[in-house]
């Protein structure tokens, strides 16, 4: 959990309260707008955030109140699309494929996948799908064609070869978002373990994200945004008034 602590104390609890509060919404303005960019990655995950007050220990004789910030994804599976190609895989039930990335494994449920000079089974980006713990190298030989079948090994030239890697984890919300449709596993996920679910040949999963309720969350946004700046600017006219009739009097 993240403690937002960049605000300094008021001596008044209105503008503080507004100010705070405008800074929440620009937050869940860049998760809302995120996930509505990557409403066509495929097997992208929503993510979504709240927020939480805490009295911090006094600091200079002050004390002062933090804004802790939960943020979490939602793992809820995405529709399946049929797309015939052989190298698209898709997940159906729990898990995450196993990917070799620039600095070790890192998971994602997006299968379009493709193959390399190598022949071997790659990500969009390049990076090598892992199957019994090693690249997965898929060369036909014979023109007879790659299958899958649907606990994971892949036939090719008729014959048994790798069976790819999918797993789970005890506390998947603890997986580090890296950008897109990425994660690595960051303590307290637990020790990644074989899922038992059936891999889709020809089928590539969707984001899940619901992009009518994330229209909405925007119109929301907005106009908690209008409200709080509207908190603020009559604040600001209470102060000039008090000011003005201060110094007329006497």
């Amino acid at each position: 959990m993240d403690i937002r602590t960049g605000l300094h104390p008021y001596t008044r609890l209105g503008p503080m309260e507004a100010l705070e509060g405008a800074i929440i919404l620009e937050r869940k303005l860049e998760v809302t707008s995120n996930n509505l960019a990557n409403v066509d990655t495929v097997g992208f995950k929503a993510q979504d955030v709240t927020f939480h007050e805490y009295l911090l220990k006094e600091q200079d004789g002050t004390k002062r109140t933090a804004k802790g910030e939960h943020g979490w994804a939602d793992f809820s599976p995405g529709s399946l699309q049929k797309s015939d190609n052989p190298y698209d895989m898709a997940i159906d039930g729990p898990g995450f494929f196993v990917v070799q990335g620039p600095k070790g494994p890192i998971y994602t449920r997006a299968g379009n996948f493709t193959l390399n000079s190598k022949y071997q089974l790659v990500t969009k980006e390049g990076y090598p799908v892992l199957g019994d713990g090693a690249p997965i190298t898929l060369e036909d030989t014979t023109g007879k064609g790659v299958w899958l079948s649907e606990d994971g090994h892949f036939f090719v030239d008729e014959t048994i070869s790798s069976k790819i890697d999918v797993v789970t984890f005890a506390n998947p919300q603890k997986l580090k978002r890296l950008g897109g449709n990425y994660f690595k596993a960051e303590k307290g996920a637990g020790t990644p373990l074989p899922a038992d679910s059936v891999v889709k040949q020809g089928y590539i999963e969707q984001s899940n994200v619901n992009a009518m309720m994330e229209m909405v969350n925007l119109i929301d946004l907005s106009r908690g945004y209008e409200a709080q700046q509207k908190s603020l600017q009559a604040i600001d006219q209470l102060d000039d008034k008090a000011v003005n009739t201060l110094g007329r009097i006497g």
